[in-house]
């Protein structure tokens, strides 16, 4: 079973609507489509839960932001992070957008539908479309490089 839930935190109650719509023409049945206040717990019986975050000024400004795309880590769900459809001005996605969102993509179904399909498919772009350079990741430091291999 798969699960879409949209973060509404940040956002008003037409940015929800919108975010809605744009999930529904991305294929997504409206009884996959959960909206909540908070990321929380992973759901035990879902074995794919996409996390739909909007990257409005309002939202990425919010200082509780890391800790929720943190929480969308946790139990393999995948957050992806959408510019909004109209209005957004911001080239460079915020931080915790860099470090922990599976994606960043513009106002697109297409493109949502893409991403969601397919966990190996990722894309970092600025609201117009164009490439973002795909975000560095930390390196495990537990894996002893100079080590010989066994």
């Amino acid at each position: 079973m798969r699960r879409f839930k949209i973060l509404k935190k940040g956002t008003s109650g037409q940015e929800v609507k919108q975010l809605k719509a744009l999930a529904i023409d991305a294929g997504f049945k409206l009884d996959e489509i959960t909206i909540v206040d908070s990321v929380g717990e992973p759901d035990a019986a879902c074995d794919d839960e996409l996390i739909l975050v909007l990257a409005s000024s309002a939202t990425c400004a919010d200082p509780e932001l890391e800790s929720e795309l943190v929480a969308a880590q946790r139990g393999g769900r995948r957050p992806i992070c959408v510019w909004p459809e109209e209005g957004a001005t911001a080239s460079e996605p915020p931080d915790a957008a860099k470090k922990y969102a599976y994606s960043i993509i513009r106002w697109d179904a297409d493109k949502l539908r893409v991403v969601a399909a397919d966990d190996d498919e990722l894309c970092f772009e600025t609201p117009d479309g164009q490439p973002l350079p795909t975000p560095e990741t930390e390196r495990n430091l537990c894996v002893d490089e100079k080590a010989p291999p066994k």
